[in-house]
C-alpha cells in the first residue's frame, strides 16, 4: 500500500509515521545546510564530490566551457534546490530553525504525519528526492554499476536511507502516474 493517494481535487495526501517523518526532517535539513554552504562558497562546490552529482558538468569532453557554464549556472541551480528542500520542511510542517531540535516526547504518544502536496509541491519533493539519494550516492561512494564502496558502521545505515528514500520517490511517481 503506497502513502501517497489522490484525492478527488488532485491534491496527493502522504503519511508518514512520527519516526519516517523525523529521519526525512533531519535529512533534508542536513541537505539544506550543505546546498546553503555550497551557495556561498564557489570555490567548495566546484571542488566536492557531492556537488558533482548535485551540478554534473555539462560539457564532458571541455573541461574550460564546462568551468564557464558552473560558474553562470551553479549558485542559481544551488538555490532553487535549496527552495525545494525548504517546500519538503515546510509540507512536514516545520521550519529550517525547528528541524534541528528532535521531538522528544514518547514516540507512541506521537500521532502520523499528514502532508498536502499540490502539483508544485510534488515537483519539489521529487527534486529533493534525488538530491537527497545524489548525496547518499556520493557519501556511500555508489559507483555507475550500483555499487556500494563505503565501508563503515555508518554504511548499513546510509545505505537503507538511500533504498528508502528511493522507494518514497517511487510511490511518489507512482501515484501521479496513475
Amino acid at each position: 500500500m503506497s502513502r501517497f493517494t489522490t484525492q478527488p481535487d488532485g491534491i496527493l495526501l502522504g503519511r508518514f509515521e512520527p519516526i519516517e517523518a523525523d529521519l526525512l526532517r533531519l535529512a533534508t535539513t542536513q541537505l539544506l545546510e550543505m546546498l546553503d554552504s555550497g551557495a556561498g562558497d564557489p570555490q567548495l562546490a566546484a571542488s566536492d564530490g557531492i556537488f558533482g552529482r548535485l551540478l554534473p558538468d555539462a560539457y564532458r569532453d571541455d573541461d574550460e566551457a564546462a568551468a564557464e557554464f558552473r560558474r553562470f549556472t551553479a549558485t542559481d541551480l544551488l538555490d532553487r534546490k535549496a527552495q525545494n528542500a525548504q517546500v519538503v520542511l515546510n509540507s512536514l510542517g516545520i521550519s529550517k530553525a525547528d528541524a534541528d531540535t528532535p521531538d522528544t516526547s514518547a514516540d507512541d504518544d506521537r500521532q502520523p504525519v499528514t502532508v498536502s502536496l499540490d502539483p508544485d509541491t510534488v515537483q519539489a519533493w521529487l527534486r529533493s528526492l534525488t538530491d537527497l539519494r545524489l548525496t547518499l550516492a556520493d557519501r556511500l561512494q555508489i559507483s555507475p554499476d550500483g555499487v556500494v564502496h563505503l565501508a563503515g558502521d555508518e554504511t548499513p545505515f546510509l545505505r537503507e536511507l538511500y533504498e528508502w528514500l528511493g522507494m518514497l520517490q517511487e510511490e511518489l511517481v507512482y501515484t501521479i502516474d496513475v
